[in-house]
């Protein structure tokens, strides 16, 4: 539409020059007249070696041109082939939003890698791994992130960890950065791969995990790995303690110790069991009851010392007359496998039958057949 209105411009001048009177058109004619008038003599208003409308807008440039670590964003086709590797385990990103992924488990306390091969046609800024998302599409709720920021150089500036709690041990964390050809195929290392080697301390409450490239336009790709990693092992780090109000009078304050991360139950050191509620208030769960002492003699079985006489009686009994001396021992079980059957009647007998058979079969049909009379 530019275009058109330059060359509106740009005739309305040549009119205006050569005829002195801006309002051409209704001298010599409409503009197929003044087109055909002038020719091959128009002056060029652009290069015709210089395209200057394009089918995509600025947006769509952008997009097609963004960070990916498997598919072409403009046709969808597989430009890298491992764009993600967690320990000795490789994977292919089939889907730039989120791909199929096997659940992978890695034990705390033990060194696993984690490693993204990217296309990044503005250069890599920043690649971060982040773990514990609640769900796809909420990659901004990771309980834990790892960035590797890079300068123009393609040189590793820092490296920073986003975590709320202990989760990586942050003097086990090292990054690697080196140029990698995207596909076995290609001749030109065109591909950036960050690897990145920690030590998990604690689990995570979630287990979708997600990849996320920024390059230096600052637009942005972020993959998820839908079953994401399971931290298995128990927790390297100390339990939450927290002192709250007991509920035995004139205790005062009870310290209680959080069983295990995310659990909404706490103990105390005297094993009683306390909840905690979304609003941060305890109650205990469990409770040693114990029966109130009956004054009197227990005659009844209502009584709460009925059950010592019971016990009581039955020593005396076993002192009179023990049975269990007289209590014998099984003897050890047995099998005894019987010999297979034999037939008792032999084949010219049973072929005797089934003549017999065919015999009577005839007479019973010969019999039922109706007379009829003509």
């Amino acid at each position: 539409m530019g275009n058109r209105v330059a060359a509106a411009i740009f005739v309305m001048i040549i009119s205006f020059t050569f005829t002195g009177n801006l309002a051409w058109a209704d001298e010599a004619g409409d503009y197929t007249d003044f087109l055909l008038f002038w020719g091959d003599k128009l002056p060029k208003l652009y290069d015709d070696a210089i395209e200057i409308e394009t089918s995509y807008s600025g947006n769509q440039i952008e997009q097609f041109t963004k960070p990916t670590f498997g598919l072409d964003h403009e046709n969808n086709q597989q430009i890298i082939d491992r764009g993600f590797q967690i320990n000795n385990k490789t994977f292919a990103i089939r889907d730039n939003f989120h791909t199929p992924f096997s659940e992978q488990t890695i034990n705390i306390g033990e060194v696993n890698s984690f490693e993204a091969k990217i296309l990044a046609d503005k250069g890599l800024k920043i690649q971060e791994f982040l773990f514990g998302i609640p769900s796809v599409s909420n990659a901004h709720l990771a309980e834990v992130g790892v960035e590797v920021w890079f300068n123009y150089n393609g040189e590793i500036q820092q490296v920073r960890v986003i975590q709320k709690s202990n989760v990586i041990d942050e003097s086990t964390l090292v990054a690697n950065h080196t140029k990698s050809k995207c596909t076995y195929s290609d001749i030109d290392e065109k591909c950036d791969s960050v690897k990145v080697s920690m030590m998990f301390l604690e689990p995570l409450k979630y287990k979708v995990m997600a990849l996320k490239a920024i390059d230096f336009k600052n637009r942005y790709q972020i993959t998820y790995l839908n079953e994401g990693v399971h931290i298995a092992g128990k927790s390297l780090n100390p339990m939450k303690t927290m002192m709250i109000p007991s509920g035995v009078r004139d205790e005062g304050l009870l310290k209680i110790t959080q069983t295990s991360k995310y659990s909404p139950f706490w103990a105390s050191e005297d094993k009683r069991i306390f909840e905690m509620n979304q609003f941060g208030s305890f109650k205990q769960i469990n409770y040693d009851f114990e029966r109130f002492t009956d004054s009197g003699n227990p005659y009844t079985r209502l009584h709460s010392g009925f059950a010592g006489i019971i016990s009581y009686e039955q020593k005396r009994a076993a002192q009179l007359f023990d049975s269990s001396q007289f209590t014998s021992e099984l003897p050890e079980s047995f099998t005894h496998i019987l010999p297979e059957s034999r037939e008792r009647i032999s084949e010219e007998v049973k072929t005797e039958m089934l003549i017999q058979e065919k015999i009577g079969q005839k007479i019973l049909d010969e019999y039922n057949v109706q007379t009829r009379w003509h």
